[in-house]
């Protein structure tokens, strides 16, 4: 399938952004819809929420949330509930898009909309998108940046910190990042369907059909580009976030569920690769998420607490 067979979405202000959890239906006014530019020229929306009072070092904080694979600023689940809990105890909190928010979408900017979206992003290009949101911020009076992801947000954020360091950034937190690891897939239970899409990937793209759209099984249903799927999962692992960790200055938390561990080739060897690394990195910790899956289905308070704690004792404690 083209992409010219596809629809592209536009971006449209939802009706409703207030949160929706009533303990802090007094903080719904605060939230202010924000756009950033790219270097690249990508415009990008987002939300910033203030609570009413915050202390010293939480004025000058602010939390930025990315989302992950076809998800948005605005979607309910792990990161709303992390907003919702961050704000009600006086922390601002930005909720923003990265280039490849949705399944498919446009990207407004230059003279004409590129396609963007889960199915045609490019992982690297999250070190501009990362970059001009801390960049507003700051020109919001921001001074300190924790920077969250959930998913591939997490992946995303501990690349852009790897690749492109921002002196602005205190920590980082990795809510379920999945590992991109070729050797892993292919070696698991479930690398049937994944040999199967890999297989058919590779060869649209030997036949220069690289840029059409395939539905792969694995890791997850997902409209890909052959191009981006064997970027994302092929044995160069430009994106497995293991070997970035030890390349990251600031304090960094990895976030995982049980559940997803005992389930899925990205997260298997995760704890056991991010143990390893700690004993000669001081600056990585790790928290296991008992029965936790990928969505913390009947977990959601655990990361913003798990966060915030950490955030209190390892890197605010040093202040």
């Amino acid at each position: 399938m083209s992409a010219s067979q596809i629809e592209i979405r536009q971006f449209r202000i939802p009706k409703c952004l207030t949160p929706a959890s009533p303990a802090i239906q007094k903080d719904a006014m605060n939230v202010e819809l924000i756009r950033t530019k790219t270097a690249d020229g990508v415009l990008l929306d987002g939300s910033l929420q203030r609570p009413h009072s915050s202390d010293a070092i939480s004025q000058n904080t602010v939390w930025l949330l990315v989302h992950g694979t076809g998800s948005n600023f605005y979607s309910s689940g792990v990161l709303q509930n992390f907003a919702e809990q961050l704000v009600g105890e006086g922390h601002s909190v930005a909720r923003i898009n990265t280039r490849g928010h949705d399944i498919i979408s446009a990207l407004p900017g230059g003279r004409n909309p590129l396609s963007g979206g889960a199915a045609f992003e490019s992982i690297a290009d999250c070190v501009h998108d990362l970059r001009a949101w801390v960049d507003e911020l700051i020109r919001r009076d921001f001074q300190r940046f924790v920077l969250v992801g959930h998913s591939m947000g997490g992946v995303k954020a501990i690349f852009s910190q790897a690749h492109d360091p921002h002196p602005s950034v205190v920590a980082v937190i990795g809510i379920s990042p999945p590992r991109f690891c070729h050797a892993e897939w292919q070696s698991s239970p479930q690398a049937t369907a994944f040999r199967d899409d890999f297989r058919r990937a590779t060869d649209l793209v030997e036949s220069g059909r690289g840029g059409e759209l395939i539905l792969v099984q694995q890791p997850l249903p997902l409209w890909l580009t052959a191009a981006g799927f064997l970027a994302k999962y092929g044995p160069r692992d430009d994106y497995d976030f293991v070997p970035l960790l030890p390349r990251l200055t600031c304090p960094t938390l990895l976030i995982v569920g049980t559940a997803s561990v005992e389930s899925s080739p990205a997260f298997e060897s995760v704890p056991d690769a991010v143990r390893q690394l700690q004993t000669s990195h001081r600056h990585l910790h790790l928290q296991l998420v008992p029965g936790a899956n990928t969505g913390y289905t009947g977990h959601l308070d655990a990361p913003a607490r798990l966060a915030s704690e950490w955030l209190a004792s390892v890197v605010n404690g040093k202040d």
